[in-house]
């Protein structure tokens, strides 16, 4: 993340050693768990929420997309459009089939003996 080497390291080490002294090494040290600890909780915790999310979205499209499928086709202006002999209009697009290859669009023919 960091691409921090050894090198590096023994470095930060080295300065805080220096800077901060080798009594209050250790407590120094602790906090800096503690932080890190806190940050990787409220880190899993953004992350939970955030799948959390996603699934309620997906759960509420797949429901949305079921209810449209569901839903009886609107007839309400079709016996007046027969009655006054025009053609009935298509509200909707007609959903249509998966195209299929050519390849297998054709019948097999098998050979002649």
């Amino acid at each position: 993340m960091f691409d921090l080497g050894w090198g590096e390291l023994l470095l930060i080490g080295v300065v805080a050693l220096v800077v901060i002294g080798p009594k209050e090494l250790p407590h120094a040290f602790r906090t800096l768990g503690q932080w890190m600890a806190k940050a990787r909780a409220l880190a899993r915790d953004f992350q939970g929420h955030f799948d959390d999310l996603m699934r309620e979205s997906q759960v509420d499209d797949m429901k949305r997309e079921f209810n449209d499928m569901t839903r009886p086709p609107d007839f309400s202006d079709l016996e007046d459009d027969l009655m006054a002999g025009r053609e009935p209009v298509e509200k909707k697009k007609p959903v249509e089939p998966p195209a299929v290859p050519a390849a297998a669009a054709e019948p097999v023919v098998p050979p002649a003996p």
